[in-house]
């Protein structure tokens, strides 16, 4: 277990070095830095939530509820900030997708993931 453990924390070490999160940690910074990106995307997010439970609850989605959602998906994607921020998740996710491919297909002698019990 011991080794696991250290072997994960080197990796974790790695992976924090790497260019990808340093991309990530900066564009997240200069989301918080920006008061306006900042709120846009706090009405944003609470707009989704909006829309998402009145769904939840079968509830009509109005007019104005999904036009308001249009226009603040319309404003996120024009700014350059958040737009950065968004393709270094991306680019973060994909490399934290192929890490993980590596190490499952350690695990199952690189036959893939199986469904199989």
């Amino acid at each position: 277990m011991e080794e696991l453990l250290s072997k994960a924390a080197e990796l974790g070490r790695l992976l924090a070095d790497h260019p990808r999160f340093g991309t990530l940690m900066a564009a997240r910074d200069a989301v918080r830095a920006d008061e306006p990106a900042r709120k846009l995307m706090a009405d944003y997010e609470r707009q989704v939530n909006r829309i998402q439970d009145l769904t939840l609850q079968n509830r009509p989605i109005e007019v104005a509820d999904k036009r308001r959602l249009a226009e603040l998906e319309q404003t996120v994607a024009s700014n350059e900030k958040i737009k950065a921020l968004a393709k270094a998740q991306a680019d973060f996710t994909e490399m934290m997708s192929s890490v993980n491919r590596a190490i499952y297909e350690n695990l199952s002698g690189g036959k893939g993931p199986s469904v199989e019990a």
